[in-house]
């Protein structure tokens, strides 16, 4: 576990970190229709790929422009499924291209914002990579003075992993009303739900509107606890150094009712991790406070203005590991993907960085070891309780096992706060093995969960002619059959199940003679 060298421990049910791992390359699950079925609706939810016509394409980092690699546009019938990337501390597959784009809030005035989005090109305004199609979508606050070009780097990593970003530049008076703020970063959502409708638009039928998440820097981090509070269509929050506002983004944190992962840093002198720790307090869903040990207020953007605190950990490093922390939270929230899920709600930590995790999930295993023939089946129960506050159904799953795992149901009912559900699991295995299987327990209404281990093994069927036990068939079992000759029923030796012990028994005797 990750050591909080400041000392400040929040409350938490369980603690791990998050580890940054070494460059690596990306994995790309794409989807490839038929031409008919090529203008298939871009707001259904990103779900693993189970048709029967799709491949997997690996993707080779062959070049970079900027910080990022290019990637070459695929055909509009590709639909990307997932991303993996054995690092998300690296940049994705995609080039990044950046627009300033005007919106209009509902009393008619209007603000920009930046936009960054996986593209055919690093060249400015390039047109969208289809690719990525339909993209998930996350609107971002900055902090209080400070420019949104400060936060390039996670903003341009984010897009590279198939994101479209878009910031408001709105909030730089000396005096911002938060309130207001919010309102704009939620404004940003309803400017990208037009341009995914306006028909011939660059954005036409890339956003993934099912898929919108929110985040943000110290006054940015505040108001998108105000934003989440009072939008429906955000599905999760990863704040960084996360700010109280006027009005209070504890208070609004009460009514979050989706996945938060909240990051601070421990060295951070001018929003104290206990000023975030409140909002993850309040916070009644599925959440996670993160902690960098030696973190600061400016490490979480690129360069250092007036104002700003000393930097204890390098802020190359500290950059790095937010990347890697805001792109493993939105993959499992919001792209539900597999990976990203074990990564954030499941993986053991590293030095430097603190999770306290609390997945309002908890799942037991009536027997946490089984062990039996290969062949046979072995069965146990899982029992999974919502913790609240929100209904939610259950779907347990299995990841990378050799045994083969049925659970029943395969989903439960929808479950009201406090409830459980019990799920019948059947382990079958038909070679000689023995492994830890992880089966999580995802709750459906927002992909947050958390995992059980069950060890199975399985060893080689015993032969009923070794009548002896010796482990081969030989001159002991041959005694004990003619022993028992006759009238058995029951007996070890009655081999065909007969009731008598005769040449039928003796013949499964001498087939076996030797093995």
């Amino acid at each position: 576990m990750g050591e909080n060298v400041s000392g400040f421990i929040p409350p938490a049910n369980e603690e791990a970190s998050i580890p940054v791992f070494p460059a690596a390359k990306c994995a790309i699950d794409v989807r490839i229709q038929h031409p008919a079925k090529a203008k298939a609706s871009h707001m259904q939810e990103v779900r693993p790929n189970t048709s029967d016509d799709a491949t997997h394409i690996a993707l080779p980092r062959t070049g970079r422009a900027g910080p990022f690699m290019r990637a070459a546009a695929l055909v509009s019938a590709v639909t990307l499924t997932s991303i993996a990337c054995a690092s998300s501390s690296d940049p994705g597959p995609f080039a990044v291209s950046q627009r300033n784009v005007t919106v209009t809030r509902a009393n008619g005035t209007t603000f920009t914002a930046q936009l960054r989005y996986p593209a055919t090109s690093t060249a400015a305004n390039a047109p969208f990579a289809s690719a990525a199609a339909p993209a998930p979508a996350v609107t971002f606050g900055h902090g209080f003075l400070t420019s949104v070009d400060l936060y390039d780097s996670t903003l341009d990593h984010l897009a590279s992993h198939g994101y479209i970003t878009i910031a408001t530049t709105s909030g730089g008076e000396l005096f911002p009303n938060h309130a207001n703020y919010a309102v704009d970063m939620r404004q940003c959502l309803t400017w990208l739900e037009q341009q995914d409708a306006l028909a011939g638009g660059f954005l036409f039928g890339a956003v993934n509107e099912a898929a919108f998440g929110v985040s943000g820097h110290s006054m940015g981090g505040g108001a998108s606890m105000l934003a989440a509070a009072a939008d429906a269509r955000i599905r999760c929050a990863v704040t960084l150094a996360a700010a109280e506002t006027n009005p209070s983004s504890a208070a609004a944190s009460t009514t979050v009712q989706f996945p938060l992962r909240a990051i601070v840093g421990s060295a951070d002198t001018i929003v104290a991790p206990s000023t975030t720790i409140n909002q993850y307090n309040n916070c009644d869903a599925p959440r996670q406070f993160v902690n960098m040990a030696g973190g600061s207020h400016c490490g979480f953007v690129d360069t250092s203005f007036f104002g700003c605190d000393s930097i204890s950990l390098p802020r190359a490093e500290q950059l790095a590991m937010t990347r890697a922390l805001v792109v493993d939270f939105f993959d499992a929230h919001l792209k539900r993907d597999t990976s990203a899920f074990t990564t954030c709600w499941n993986t053991a930590a590293p030095a430097g960085v603190t999770i306290n995790r609390d997945a309002r999930t908890t799942a037991s295993l009536a027997n946490t070891a089984l062990a039996g023939s290969v062949g046979e089946e072995l069965t146990t129960t899982l029992t999974v309780t919502n913790v609240g506050p929100d209904a939610t159904s259950i779907r347990p799953r299995v990841v990378g096992s050799t045994s083969t795992v049925i659970f029943e149901p395969a989903e439960s009912a929808t479950l009201a706060a406090g409830a459980n559900a019990v799920f019948t699991v059947r382990v079958t295995s038909a070679a000689v093995l023995s492994e830890a299987v992880r089966m999580d327990a995802v709750r459906t209404r927002d992909g947050a969960g958390t995992a059980s281990t069950l060890s199975v093994e399985f060893t080689a069927a015993s032969n009923p002619a070794d009548l002896d036990g010796d482990g081969g068939i030989g001159g002991g079992d041959l005694a004990l059959l003619l022993s028992a000759w006759g009238a058995c029923k029951g007996c070890a030796a009655d081999l065909d199940g007969n009731g008598d012990v005769g040449a039928s028994d003796l013949a499964v005797v001498l087939s076996a003679w030797g093995s």
